[in-house]
């Protein structure tokens, strides 16, 4: 990432990318296809659903149009957002993190962890406990361990929230074809 490209696509260019059916061909397949894709691939599997025909029967000029949109028009406005980044030698179109950011406008709204009450539940047990544990002056169970228990419960949880915001910022959201209808898949 270069130092003047943003951490995260604004709104605006986010919507802009996504309006065009062509782009989230391009942007859906790059998801499944992590290790690039040829424009030239690209453009005959796009000429192909497109068109209702497998990419053997498609004529050169069907195949051609589509080339032609994807390499002056689609893949310049992509990789002028950072989005895909295109080797111009190789003909390769590759994805950047940013193709998961387009991803998360498709997923599915899910039910918030309360994570505030997990941290307040782990202190309040542990602080019961730990009081417990002081006023009957147990030689089992001793403050200091009381305290460390708690500690590494914080610690846990923390962990655990952690994974689960990564979790959700790399989402399996895929992004929808024209007709698709089933966009979670």
């Amino acid at each position: 990432m270069s130092p003047h490209e943003p951490q995260t696509l604004s709104q605006d260019t986010a919507f802009d990318l996504l309006s065009n059916a062509r782009r989230r061909f391009v942007l859906r397949r790059l998801q499944q296809q992590r290790g690039g894709i040829e424009l030239s691939d690209l453009a005959e599997e796009l000429a192909a659903e497109e068109n209702g025909l497998a990419p053997p029967e498609l004529s050169a000029q069907q195949r051609k149009r589509t080339y032609v949109s994807l390499y002056q028009t689609h893949i310049p406005k992509l990789a002028d957002a950072n989005v895909v980044r295109y080797d111009s030698e190789t003909g390769m179109v590759y994805s950047t993190r940013h193709v998961d950011e387009l991803a998360q406008y498709f997923e599915d709204e899910r039910e918030p962890i309360p994570w505030q009450l997990i941290y307040a539940s782990v202190a309040v047990v542990g602080l019961a406990g730990y009081l417990f544990s002081s006023l009957l002056d147990f030689s089992v169970v001793r403050p200091e361990y009381v305290a460390v228990v708690i500690l590494v419960g914080l610690v846990l949880v923390s962990v655990l929230h952690y994974a689960y915001a990564n979790r959700l910022l790399t989402n399996s959201a895929t992004i929808p074809l024209e007709n698709d209808s089933n966009h979670n898949e």
